[in-house]
């Protein structure tokens, strides 16, 4: 048992991408069947086209940090909830839980279990997902102190997840040509549902359905002239005028945008080059003997670089933190998640919005009220798991990307009752 739970300890501790790098491997040699070289070729285009999106995201973010320390800043929001980022829900919340390891094996097992009961057609092989699954086990034990209810918080999040990858899939697919994909990850695919009801709702408005803000009508619009490359850089000037930048930290913000426009889809080819053999060998053995094609699970990072997205993600920034001001009993302070969250939180609603940015920015808005009162109702169990872990805040803090699901709220209260 010692033996079994030093490998786990040690597995839950190496890097996600070498996660990934493994899991890719593991499916590319047992379900896709493909040599032992192509399955290690796949799983290092991925894992490096992992490293390549994280790369980028990075630098964006804190290229409009400081631009946002302004904003916040001149505004003079005060609110007593801080965002401190991903990376306090990584150090913090989730990795330090004492039982995290064992919900790595738990989650496979039940992923799988739900493939061969065909109640799912996602093979999650992302472990930053289970991660994310992770935060409703944190706000479940930090409640009742039950063991059992934590994992069974933890499986419910992740069927919930499953499926509505499952859902968006074959959305994801026409939108943005990733054939063979689903996206899992509990932080961006828990909004689509947002996205299907506000382009529902535009289609039987006339006058709104009739406004197109797509990256390609755009440029089509503009003979050419005006491409993503063009966008990003445009919006992030106005950014960087928003938040008072001096001239050249104003157009080198411009460039950063226009660099993860530019840069982002090519180190996205690269992640695709190596799934892609994976998700053809695995959907001609799964259609052969299971009788139905099955989607590799990724990270939402893969959607978030894409040019409506990432557009969107950029108007949404001045519009949430006017949200944090205005809305009534919000106590979230958007710091430090912010650059990112935006277009990471609205990226499943794109593919249902016709990759219109119009469209988007509407979702958008709706996405962030959720999300702030979401993060404002679960601040005390996010600042009390750090607590619990042995690694206090120094105020009550939450995780505007990382703590905003919905679905791990709404398991937290109803699992909390048996506390």
């Amino acid at each position: 048992m010692e033996v079994l739970k030093s490998a786990l300890n040690w597995y839950a501790a190496l890097p996600s991408t070498v996660m990934i790098m493994i899991g890719i491997f593991l499916v590319g040699i047992v379900l896709a069947r493909l040599k032992v070289l192509n399955a290690l070729k796949s799983s290092i285009y991925v894992a490096a086209g992992m490293i390549g999106l994280s790369t980028m995201t990075g630098m964006f973010a804190g290229a409009v940090a400081p631009v946002l320390t302004s904003v916040i800043s001149a505004t003079g929001l005060k609110l007593d909830v801080i965002d401190l980022g991903i990376g306090s829900f990584q150090s913090s919340v989730a990795f330090p839980l004492s039982f995290y390891a064992i919900l790595l094996p738990i989650g496979l097992g039940v992923n799988l279990l739900l493939i061969f009961a065909k109640l799912t057609n996602t093979f999650d092989v992302d472990i930053f997902n289970y991660f994310v699954w992770s935060l409703s086990s944190g706000f479940v034990f930090v409640k009742t102190q039950n063991l059992l209810l934590a994992i069974l918080a933890f499986v419910v999040t992740e069927i919930v997840s499953l499926k509505l990858a499952d859902l968006t899939a074959p959305a994801i697919a026409e939108a943005y040509g990733l054939e063979g994909v689903s996206i899992p990850h509990g932080n961006t695919i828990v909004f689509a549902p947002v996205g299907i009801l506000v382009n529902w709702v535009v289609e039987k408005i006339p006058g709104l359905r009739n406004i197109n803000w797509s990256p390609e009508k755009i440029e089509e619009r503009f003979g050419g002239l005006v491409q993503p490359s063009t966008i990003g850089f445009v919006m992030g000037v106005v950014l960087g005028i928003v938040g008072r930048q001096p001239f050249g930290s104003t157009v080198s913000l411009g460039l950063t945008a226009a660099a993860f426009m530019i840069i982002f889809p090519k180190v996205l080819g690269i992640l695709i080059e190596g799934i892609q053999p994976v998700a053809d060998g695995m959907r001609a053995v799964t259609e052969k003997h299971l009788n139905r094609k099955l989607y590799i699970g990724l990270d939402g990072a893969i959607l978030v670089g894409m040019p409506d997205v990432m557009a969107t993600g950029i108007l949404l920034v001045p519009v949430v933190l006017l949200l944090a001001f205005i809305l009534p009993g919000n106590r979230v302070l958007p710091m430090a998640d912010l650059a990112i969250a935006c277009p990471f939180l609205v990226a499943a609603c794109l593919p249902y919005c016709k990759k219109n940015i119009f469209r988007g920015f509407l979702s958008g808005i709706i996405v962030f009220v959720i999300a702030l009162y979401v993060c404002t109702a679960t601040a005390d169990s996010y600042t009390a798991v750090a607590a619990m872990n042995g690694m206090a805040f120094e105020s009550t803090s939450t995780s505007l990307g990382g703590s905003s699901t919905w679905v791990s709220w709404l398991v937290s209260l109803v699992f909390g009752i048996f506390g």
